[in-house]
């Protein structure tokens, strides 16, 4: 009887656990090369700025909540707010399980977000930096999202991409009212995603098998491009050869930016190349 029921419990356990198989390792063949240009805009060509708030979400394959909140963020991005309003960056976690192939594929990025937010959990949102609603309760997550869209944005940003076998990501920056902001505090992140990704079976444990917004690279680099810096010098640029990888769809491919405090973690504005 005892030998029964401690084989119940094992299974029991395994059932819930939240490890998954470990998938295969992801391809890092090269296709082809990002550059990046950064400016400040000093004319009057960019159009009054509208408030764009950023989510940034910490999720993995095996965890069971990241499910419905996942349906929550893609459904506010592309139909309650629209990328106008709205845009999701998704950073993978290696927890429940260290295995998430999209943890996996670019942990350095993943690894600095988590502890620049000094994530424990899966999920987690974050909301323009500074609001952290219940990742599954859609009304506190709406509720952040316009308490944020309410501020008068103080920059604007201004994003295009081309791919042309090569991806060139092009950011103007306009200072609409800087009042009380510290620049040297200031950063210029930007964040390429990639959307629509779809497996035939699920990566993990929970039994997703579509996946929205998933970070890919951070350009330069995971410390972003000062702002007190891009001010001096006018404009910065930059190439990164063999940045962009084969097994990414090019076409679903996304290029997100943001100006974020990096004491005070607030996101003063955002910005990105969905239509």
């Amino acid at each position: 009887m005892l030998k029964q029921i401690s084989t119940f419990l094992l299974l029991t356990l395994l059932a819930l656990s939240c490890e998954t198989t470990p998938p295969s390792s992801p391809d890092t063949t090269p296709t082809g090369n990002v550059s990046l240009s950064i400016n400040v805009d000093h004319s009057t060509s960019l159009s009054a700025a509208s408030k764009i708030v950023l989510i940034e979400d910490f999720a993995n394959v095996s965890c069971v909540p990241c499910v419905n909140s996942n349906k929550i963020i893609e459904n506010l991005t592309t139909e309650t707010y629209g990328h106008s309003k709205l845009v999701a960056i998704k950073y993978p976690t290696n927890f429940p399980a260290p295995n998430d192939p999209f943890y996996l594929a670019a942990k350095p990025i993943c690894d600095a977000r988590i502890g620049y937010y000094n994530i424990f959990f899966a999920p987690t949102t974050v909301i323009d930096g500074i609001f952290k609603p219940v990742s599954t309760d859609s009304l506190a997550v709406i509720a952040a999202i316009d308490e944020r869209l309410a501020v008068n944005p103080k920059f604007n940003i201004s994003v295009s991409a081309t791919l042309e076998g090569d991806y060139n990501i092009n950011v103007a920056i306009k200072f609409d009212d800087t009042t009380g902001v510290n620049m040297n505090d200031l950063y210029i992140y930007t964040v390429i995603t990639e959307t629509d990704i779809e497996f035939s079976t699920p990566p993990g444990s929970n039994g997703e098998t579509k996946f929205y917004d998933v970070t890919r690279l951070m350009l330069p680099s995971n410390e972003g491009t000062s702002v007190r810096q891009l001010v001096d010098l006018g404009e910065i640029s930059y190439e990164f050869k063999d940045a962009l990888l084969s097994s990414w769809n090019l076409q679903n491919i996304n290029a997100v930016v943001f100006i974020q405090d990096k004491n005070l973690k607030e996101v003063y504005q955002s910005g990105s190349t969905f239509d």
